[in-house]
């Protein structure tokens, strides 16, 4: 009953952290077990609570045995039915992890027809990329086709995880799901060889997951792609812009990423000049506060008189909204920032962090704010209702508000204070990239008409 009233208060969490969600491929989650569950993992807490909210099953957990160092926490980790996997950090120097018993839980929950999550590359970065998928996965799974004859009828379901910024609140998420495979085919190779066949299931979940998840080499080239698909949607495909078509886009930054490899691989020298261009390009937008749409021929069109009376009139009418909207909701919104700040951990668990506090101190002051009213202005129920359905909503308008007028600004600063010389240089930079970008299409089009 908890773990099902958890589910629904997370679900509404979530529509409210992430801009927008798209699951592709739902139909292809199996209503039961035995089956393992395999994801990236670019997010901590965030990855398993959205996976188990797209199962009707209820699903167990492997995770890091670190977790259950403290004996509370321990507790509430056995309720929610993650198994410890022990790993080299999570045991004394010298000795090596033993995770016999580990494996025979997971043997009784897939006994018991169960379904349960593993993230097989054992931790959990903020990158793009897919790290090396460990063995355990394919271990456990081959293992327990062996102890019954491969006849257990045990699948693998591949889940792509791919966000447009894994740590920010309002970010996009795409969630695709592949078909599930049998672990059945395995079984003659399993037989004759078994540690070749854990390498060869290793391969197999690694390419499942690889074909929807960027790829890159290193932080270099993961700014490099994030600098790429950021001037690709704004300049060469505006339509794939992630607030019109999220999916599209996300699905591009991985061709984006394929791309990359190909052209850094086959030439070299475009490849060095392009990453310098565009990130000489990208370092004078942010010294001037700018952002690269201010360079696109749709808005060097626009009239800048009429522009900027549209932006001042839109926000005057604003204004009030914005002022109610941050008095009553600036101290839960800025409460989980300050939380996560004051924990001083990893970056990677900046968004669960946040949402959980969030779900905690948002309901707290809208009732607190709510009390208020009712004790010092109405008690008319009718009044309190109107009340509370407006926190949310004004609290969305002022975060709209906010945003416009920072855009405004910039609008501003382009019109009245930017020299010309830097709005030539800058476009100059722009024509420059795109050309590369034209050669870069012409080589790989002959190889793929995908990246054309």
């Amino acid at each position: 009953m908890i773990y099902q009233l958890l589910k629904r208060i997370l679900r509404i969490s979530l529509s409210v952290f992430f801009k927008k969600i798209i699951v592709t491929g739902k139909e292809h989650i199996p209503a039961t077990g035995p089956l393992i569950i395999v994801a990236n993992h670019p997010n901590t807490l965030m990855d398993p609570i959205l996976i188990a909210l797209l199962c009707r099953q209820r699903i167990g957990f492997v995770g890091n045995a670190g977790i259950f160092s403290n004996k509370i926490a321990a507790k509430i980790w056995a309720y929610f039915q993650v198994i410890p996997i022990y790993r080299k950090k999570d045991i004394p120097p010298g000795q090596k992890p033993d995770n016999r018993s580990a494996f025979i839980k997971c043997h009784e929950y897939l006994e018991q027809r169960g379904t349960f999550l593993i993230f097989p590359e054992g931790s959990s970065f903020y990158e793009l990329n897919l790290r090396e998928i460990k063995t355990g996965t394919a271990r456990i799974a081959l293992s327990y086709e062996e102890l019954k004859d491969f006849e257990g009828g045990l699948q693998i379901l591949p889940i792509a995880l791919d966000y447009s910024d894994s740590i920010q609140f309002r970010s996009m998420l795409s969630v695709t799901i592949n078909p599930p495979f049998s672990i059945k085919a395995y079984q003659e190779s399993y037989q004759q060889d078994e540690p070749q066949a854990v390498v060869a299931l290793t391969e197999a979940i690694r390419k499942e997951l690889a074909q929807h998840i960027p790829q890159t080499s290193g932080k270099e080239q993961e700014a490099f792609l994030v600098h790429a698909h950021r001037f690709y949607t704004t300049f060469h495909e505006p339509e794939a812009a992630l607030h019109q078509d999220p999916k599209k886009s996300l699905n591009l930054r991985n061709q984006l990423s394929k791309a990359l490899k190909y052209i850094q691989e086959n030439d070299s020298a475009l490849y060095e000049e392009t990453q310098i261009k565009l990130q000489s390009l990208f370092a004078l937008l942010k010294s001037e506060g700018l952002t690269a749409g201010f360079f696109t021929d749709s808005f060097l069109k626009k009239k800048a008189i009429w522009l900027c009376l549209a932006y001042a009139t839109g926000l005057l009418l604003l204004f009030p909204i914005y002022l109610f909207g941050l008095y009553v909701n600036y101290i839960p919104y800025i409460l989980p920032v300050n939380v996560f700040k004051a924990l001083k951990t990893d970056i990677e668990y900046k968004a669960p962090v946040q949402m959980i506090v969030g779900l905690l101190s948002f309901p707290l002051f809208y009732a607190l704010e709510l009390w208020f009213f009712r004790h010092y202005i109405s008690d008319d129920w009718g009044h309190s209702l109107l009340l509370l359905l407006s926190f949310p909503i004004a609290g969305f308008l002022a975060m709209y508000f906010y945003t416009e007028f920072k855009r405004f600004r910039r609008i501003l600063h382009f019109y009245l204070f930017m020299k010309a010389e830097m709005k030539s240089r800058l476009l100059g930079l722009r024509d420059d990239i795109l050309e590369n970008m034209e050669k870069a299409k012409e080589r790989l089009g002959r190889v793929d008409s995908d990246f054309r």
